[in-house]
């Protein structure tokens, strides 16, 4: 897997926007009758035949037609992952679409082919067209393609199948959800590596979901991106990805949804859940201003104006919030957790490295009971020690980032990288120390350790945060092996934009839209990225892994 900088997508994330079949159809009225005109009785003097009038009759006016149905959605949903809880407000009319996230404000214009980004409180605004469809640069019959295959021929890629198998279940539950008839089904996503794949993680998500048909909306296709140009070594090990699909079930507008998520196998498994749950929603008729660009707004000149933290490696926060900033909730402490906040990670290396993402994937660490963790903030001892008070939290952690170094692969470790088929590759080593402290007792850490990272490795970590928002279907965003939002819809049938069977999560599509739109800042959710800061990244993020693993390991054994 190629681990994303802050994830994602979810995750994801994470080019989409699939949608519902089976929708609600409103029966027409029946057309109205005209009344019937009765003649007027006759008069005691009848007129003459010669100056008598052929009566005029009335003229039936016609009923008022009925006004149609309203089909405009408005809906609120509720996003719990570990200790943190997000919200967001979701809008649909027709061909477009509006999410409310607690950073950004996303309006999909599908009917225009583009995407419109708002930051609300900087009244800036960006526009972000569709993708073109892809094309290829050389046909298959050619004769350069010919030549073009017999190069690559010579030195095949190493690489085995990763086999993704969806496998849906309608459990025939149904119950009245908002008014509408919510169906329970059960999905289960199973990655399975060959013997000879280069990413041998095995990966599960089990879905337990309840879906209903929102009204119609009209959607139009949205073309994939065009494909990145192959690599230039041949030699280099890639995956190939098959799905297959087991159980005929139509999917629907989730309300309702648990997902967990395991990594790994046997002693080394791990697991994460997640859920999400419309709170609100209603079938209204919306302003039509609200899917527009707002004209006291300004064009920005670039994607850090409408969301700042992006260079922070900051655009989870701004899709999910942060406990950190406000603008996302602690969930109730449940008896028995430990609670751990988080302070943003010291870089104390000439590495520029996103100081948001780092503390994001130090959270999504403390993912195994008793442990969860919240970003925490604040400028001094006191502030900092208010604020973990305020989010329920018994310790504080602080990571400081002591090396981040790239170095050249040694002459023998060259020659047997060469020998096995691979090019030369660098060495990444990162080292960090930590110190966890009782909140309220800063003086004498409860634990302290330092922590390594080499040539980073997979993980889920903060990738999760949101990909399970998405609805984790969408979690193939770079995690699972390169298949993609748009390998997943093939499990339902349905396609980016179009009015299928699978599953419609208009929220998905604009988290998609952004991170796609937003390229080269956002590793592993279609932006382009520097391969050596991306594999520096996943180094770090290693060594935070490790650091949360120590941390929970020395709690544990001092209970």
């Amino acid at each position: 897997m190629v681990r994303p900088l802050f994830v994602l997508s979810l995750a994801a994330m994470l080019t989409m926007g699939v949608a519902v079949s089976g929708q609600q159809t409103t029966q027409k009225p029946p057309p109205a009758t005209p009344p019937v005109t009765r003649a007027a009785p006759a008069t005691a003097k009848p007129a003459t035949p010669a100056t008598a009038k052929p009566a005029t009759p009335a003229t039936a006016k016609p009923a008022s037609a009925s006004p149609k149905p309203a089909t405009d959605v408005r809906l609120r949903t509720s996003y719990t992952h570990g200790a943190e809880v997000s919200k967001n407000v979701t809008y649909l009319q027709g061909s477009r679409q509006r999410v409310e996230f607690p950073g950004v404000v996303s309006i999909d214009q599908c009917d225009l082919k583009r995407t419109i980004i708002l930051n609300a409180s900087a009244k800036r605004y960006r526009t972000m067209p569709y993708a073109e469809p892809g094309t290829q640069a050389v046909s298959s019959g050619s004769a350069d393609s010919a030549v073009a295959g017999a190069s690559v021929a010579q030195t095949p890629a190493r690489g085995g199948v990763i086999t993704m198998t969806t496998s849906l279940t309608d459990t025939l539950e149904r119950q009245q959800m908002f008014g509408l008839e919510a169906r329970r089904v059960k999905t289960v996503i199973v990655r399975q590596p060959s013997s000879t794949a280069c990413d041998k993680t095995a990966l599960k998500v089990e879905i337990d979901a309840w879906y209903v048909d929102l009204p119609e909306q009209t959607t139009c296709a949205r073309p994939p991106a065009a494909a990145p140009p192959p690599t230039p070594d041949a030699a280099s090990c890639t995956d190939r990805v098959e799905a297959r699909t087991a159980g005929d079930v139509r999917l629907g507008f989730p309300v309702k949804m648990t997902t967990t998520t395991t990594t790994g196998e046997g002693n080394k498994a791990e697991v994460i859940s997640s859920s999400q749950e419309v709170t609100e929603l209603e079938v209204t008729r919306l302003d039509r201003a609200l899917f527009e660009i707002p004209s006291a707004y300004v064009e920005a000149s670039s994607t850090a104006e409408i969301v700042p933290a992006l260079g922070r490696g900051g655009l989870a926060d701004a899709l999910m919030g942060s406990t950190a900033d406000g603008t996302s909730s602690a969930a109730p402490k449940k008896p028995g957790t430990i609670r751990i906040g988080v302070l943003e990670p010291v870089n104390s290396t000439e590495r520029d490295l996103a100081p948001g993402s780092l503390r994001q994937e130090l959270v999504s660490r403390f993912n195994k009971a008793p442990y969860e963790a919240l970003a925490v903030a604040g400028s001094s001892p006191a502030t900092i020690a208010q604020d973990a008070v305020r989010l329920g939290c018994d310790y504080l952690l602080l990571v400081e980032i002591t090396e981040a170094k790239t170095s050249k692969a040694s002459k023998i470790g060259g020659m047997m990288q060469k020998v096995s088929g691979e090019g030369a590759k660098d060495n990444y080593d990162v080292k960090l120390d930590y110190k966890l402290f009782a909140v309220g007792s800063p003086q004498t850490p409860q634990v302290s350790g330092n922590a390594k990272g080499s040539n980073g490795g997979f993980g889920v970590g903060s990738a999760l945060r949101l990909a399970a928002f998405a609805g984790q279907m969408y979690l193939t965003m770079g995690m699972m092996g390169g298949m993609g939002m748009n390998g997943m819809m093939g499990m339902s049938g349905g396609a980016p934009g179009s009015m299928g069977g699978g599953l419609f999560d208009p929220r998905a599509s604009a988290m998609s839209s952004m991170a796609t739109g937003f390229g080269g800042g956002v590793p592993g959710m279609g932006g382009a990225v520097d391969p050596s800061e991306q594999k520096m990244q996943e180094t770090v993020n290693e060594a935070l892994g490790n650091a949360a693993k120590a941390t929970m390991e020395q709690l544990g054994r001092k209970k």
